[in-house]
């Protein structure tokens, strides 16, 4: 028997969202990755060709730290120069596309009867949203820094405030300011639980893609201590390939993050509860396919 369509809009305790997470991912994991490959590829190919760059520019530090008798070409000024910010920039547009498009796709998802939806669909639903996301994400890049600098736990408050922001901007079509308040709705009672699962769950991302970087991390080390060649620019264009793959892994955790924003507008508003009681009459199965299997 095949397995009930997961139905977002519902109230879910902690372990239910993690089951649910990988439920979902599981049921729609072929038009989700092509999804989202297809869409955010381009950036995360981009982030990963500079990563490669900025590693063959600046790897000769790596190797002279493994074997003190290889020169180091460069200084940690120009190491941690413009090129540096270059790759952080890179890395700030790679996750937010890559939000954009995870929403887009539940989004798409929901609209669609909770039926997977085609590429087309999920960027009709992203493109609208990928520049005032990128705006909106520069002022609470800001907003989270300043609660850092000012005690840490400021920082961290906003940071969980926040996460479901591009959900609540892109399924309530909300203006910067409205989303923003709409955030600290959401997780005015339930700040502790939010924090919790954000911190389970992207655990479980930096473990998954983490390995990745550790096996590359390994081979590299032994290349670099039993060859006398330059291998910065080798393993500059392997770790830009893998990384990639590392990306993938990042579904995991916001696609937790917007079920945890379906689960937390359920508890104020009862869309889904209120769109299943008018739906009794209508469809007499209706009412009994809201169930999910785990």
């Amino acid at each position: 028997m095949d397995q009930q369509k997961v139905e977002l809009r519902k109230i879910r305790d902690f372990s239910d969202n993690i089951n649910v997470t990988f439920v979902f991912i599981k049921q729609n994991v072929r038009p989700l990755l092509t999804s989202f490959l297809a869409i955010a590829g381009i950036f995360m190919l981009a982030t990963a060709i500079y990563a490669g760059i900025y590693q063959s520019n600046f790897g000769s530090l790596f190797e002279h730290l493994v074997q003190p008798n290889k020169p180091f070409n460069g200084s940690l000024n120009n190491v941690f120069g413009y090129q540096y910010f270059l790759a952080i920039l890179f890395g700030w547009l790679n996750i937010t596309v890559m939000q954009t498009v995870i929403v887009a796709y539940m989004l798409a998802y929901y609209n669609n009867q909770n039926q997977p939806p085609t590429i087309d669909a999920v960027w009709k639903q992203t493109l609208p949203y990928l520049l005032p996301l990128l705006l909106y994400s520069i002022l609470n890049a800001l907003v989270m820094a300043f609660g850092l600098v000012l005690c840490i736990l400021p920082g961290i408050f906003m940071i969980v405030v926040l996460m479901p922001f591009p959900a609540v901007v892109m399924i309530e079509k909300r203006s910067y300011g409205d989303a923003f308040n709409r955030c600290f709705a959401l997780v005015k009672n339930n700040f502790w639980i939010s924090l919790g699962l954000y911190l389970i769950v992207y655990i479980m991302y930096s473990f998954s893609s983490g390995i990745i970087s550790a096996i590359v991390g390994a081979v590299t080390g032994v290349l670099f201590y039993f060859t006398t060649k330059n291998m910065t620019g080798t393993v500059g264009i392997i770790t830009s390939i893998l990384s990639i793959f590392s990306y993938v892994f990042y579904i995991v955790f916001f696609v937790s993050v917007v079920l945890h924003y379906f689960n937390l507008s359920e508890q104020i508003d009862g869309t889904g509860i209120l769109a299943r009681l008018d739906s009794i009459g209508e469809d007499a199965t209706g009412f009994n396919n809201i169930q999910e299997e785990y």
